[in-house]
């Protein structure tokens, strides 16, 4: 089944996941029984539902309800409770159908399935079942944790249509700034790095100011909004949300936000999911198009890049090139500036060269592919050339806009890792806070909804408060941060800028394992036979390979026949083991196909890593040789390349 919506992608967890884990636990009956018990279910419930008044409510809406657990507390909690229940999975409504049907059969349960093209679907058939201005609460516990602020947005604007005054928002979010929620994002780097904006179960991460500013917007007011664990002992991940109606007019002014666009580009029809570099090369016209939205190169150099020491900077690097107007700024601003680009569009590289000639031919840009499978893949870049803590400044501005969290976190940490003390990075980040942030959003809403999580141009919107905590955790102090206003040098702009300073690069390194995936291109120094020079605009610097470490140029010469053959197949063979123990399931086919894309491009590192664990063997006295000199046939490396 393809995973392409919110929808899919919980249809295959019901479908395909769930029942290998009942396999493995035969105690589980139905899906979503394995996260959590009884009594950590009852706990959240204690928490949220119980000071809500629960026991009297007469009518209430869950969202994302999965199986019904939550729902089946709320009706045995009242006698006279309904509840309309709404999830984007309709094999999730299946599953609380079977397991709540008298509640069904009643009339006290119903079971809808969101409607993914229109904003206030949900509005409109409960206005039609006479509902508007009737419900008591509209909870989801568990589920708002993987959905991105856009689609959030648009069920607490469809909550505060329908909400009676006083009736009550609850619901738990995802905090990255909570002991356990710092712990999470970091671990999924690993896990989710890959999926390059495609969907997946990955958190959306956000922050007590975030909430409080699109709530209060909507004319809610926060009676809870704290970080808070279910499990006695654990330290809290998630923030826990109750929030009162207050004000129904507020909500009512901004009803037309929830009608679609009919001018809106749609989804592409079903098929390969888009990744971040599939979607920005398909619509870099977009990028390359003037948009009177987008910030003056030369004002954003004099307020922010100039903050930042320009003027001193010998290497630095832009992620996210657009259509090279920073780039461009900077490279004129400073004649002895060595820049690399990465960027996810080769297109969009293509353009940025096309623009810049004469700096490619001087050897002052290159350009280089954001790795979509290594979170490292720019450290790993710069520590083969020896330039690790040799960068003065990262930036990237009118990019990172549209990147989700949890793949910039990424990009932060690899500039942390990066940096030499002292060195800059300069960020332009969506803010959904401010008044132009929070229109963006409700226009984002219009445009993008009916992608349901699909990668699309909407903004992934931050805040200083989700933004300041994860740049002092990674080693950074926060020189500025404002929403400075490009157009008339104001400080009532829509996005957050940050300029931040790397004073504290032990904690970065305390953290470097977590973009470490295992199957990155080994770190080794080259063999005496230097590698040939990289191309024009490929390099990340003009500096030579570093030397050899000293342990590698102590070792004795090892002298084994066919010792580059060997090297050869130990290397790819520690690629193979490795690829297929990340990768469970893969199919031989596609080992193949991934052989050719990502072993071929790096085979001598791999090799020099084969030759490193022969050297390493022959000084522990062991000396592998072709199966034919220890009397048997056949040679080594040929299972292999015919796979290949």
């Amino acid at each position: 089944m393809q995973k392409q919506t919110y929808g899919q992608l919980w249809d295959v967890y019901v479908a395909e996941a769930f029942p290998r884990l009942q396999k493995e636990d035969q105690r589980l009956s139905w899906p979503g029984q394995e996260w959590g018990n009884e009594a950590s279910w009852q706990r959240i419930f204690d928490k949220l539902f119980v000071p809500a008044g629960v026991q009297s409510w007469q009518a209430a809406v869950e969202i994302g309800g999965g199986s019904g657990k939550y729902t089946e507390r709320v009706l045995r909690a009242g006698a006279s409770a309904r509840v309309w229940g709404f999830d984007v999975s309709r094999n999730f409504l299946d599953a609380t159908a079977a397991r709540l049907a008298d509640d069904i059969q009643a009339g006290r349960l119903s079971l809808h399935e969101i409607d993914a093209a229109h904003p206030d679907g949900m509005f409109t058939l409960l206005q039609g079942a006479g509902q508007a201005r009737r419900l008591d609460a509209v909870f989801s516990i568990d589920a708002m944790v993987h959905v991105d602020l856009t689609y959030l947005t648009t069920y607490w604007m469809n909550a505060a249509l329908l909400l009676k005054p006083g009736g009550r928002v609850l619901m738990t979010l995802a905090d990255p700034n909570t002991g356990g929620g710092f712990q999470k994002i970091l671990r999924d780097i690993r896990k989710f790095y890959r999926m390059q904006g495609r969907i997946c179960p990955k958190f959306e991460y956000l922050s007590t100011d975030i909430v409080r500013a699109i709530l209060t917007r909507l004319g809610f007011e926060i009676e809870l909004l704290e970080p808070w664990s279910n499990h006695p002992g654990r330290p809290p991940r998630d923030l826990y949300l109750s929030a009162r109606l207050v004000d129904p007019a507020r909500a009512e002014a901004f009803r037309d936000a929830l009608r679609a666009d009919p001018a809106a580009t749609p989804p592409r029809p079903s098929g390969r999911p888009d990744s971040y570099a599939d979607y920005w090369t398909r619509e870099a016209s977009r990028a390359l198009a003037g948009r009177g939205d987008r910030p003056d190169a030369a004002a954003v150099r004099r307020r922010l890049l100039d903050m930042a020491g320009l003027s001193g900077w010998r290497r630095a690097i832009e992620i996210g090139t657009g259509d090279a107007r920073f780039t461009a700024e900077v490279l004129g601003a400073n004649p002895a500036l060595q820049l690399t680009v990465f960027d996810v569009s080769e297109r969009l590289m293509k353009a940025a060269a096309a623009r810049l000639p004469e700096a490619v031919a001087a050897g002052r840009l290159g350009f280089q592919p954001i790795d979509p499978v290594h979170p490292d893949g720019m450290l790993t870049l710069f520590e083969r050339e020896g330039l690790a803590r040799e960068i003065d400044a990262v930036f990237s501005i009118d990019a990172m806009v549209h990147v989700d969290l949890q793949y910039q976190l990424a990009y932060w940490l690899n500039a942390a890792l990066l940096l030499r003390p002292g060195g800059w990075l300069v960020l332009q980040l969506a803010d959904a806070t401010t008044e132009a942030g929070f229109a963006r959003l409700l226009a984002d809403i219009r445009h993008y909804f009916a992608f349901q999580g699909q990668t699309c141009a909407r903004f992934e919107f931050q805040s200083y408060g989700l933004v300041r905590p994860l740049l002092e955790k990674l080693g950074f102090d926060i020189t500025y941060a404002g929403h400075w206003n490009p157009k008339d040098g104001s400080e009532s702009g829509r996005d957050l800028f940050v300029v931040a300073q790397l004073a504290r690069p032990e904690q970065a390194e305390a953290l470097r394992a977590h973009i470490a995936i295992g199957l990155a291109v080994p770190n080794f120094a080259a063999t005496p036979a230097e590698p040939p020079a990289a191309p024009a605009g490929t390099h990340p610097g003009a500096a030579p390979a570093p030397p050899r470490p000293a342990a590698a140029q102590a070792r004795p010469e090892l002298v084994i026949e066919d010792l580059p053959e060997l090297s050869r197949t130990l290397g790819q063979s520690i690629w193979r083991q490795l690829h297929l123990r990340a990768n469970p399931g893969l199919s031989s086919a596609k080992l193949r196909e991934d052989m050719q894309e990502q072993w071929a491009g790096n085979r001598r590192e791999w090799t020099r890593l084969g030759e490193t664990v022969l050297q390493d063997l022959a000084g522990r006295g062991l000396v592998l040789q072709r199966a034919g000199q220890a009397g048997g046939a056949g040679k080594p490396g040929t299972a292999d390349d015919a796979g290949a």
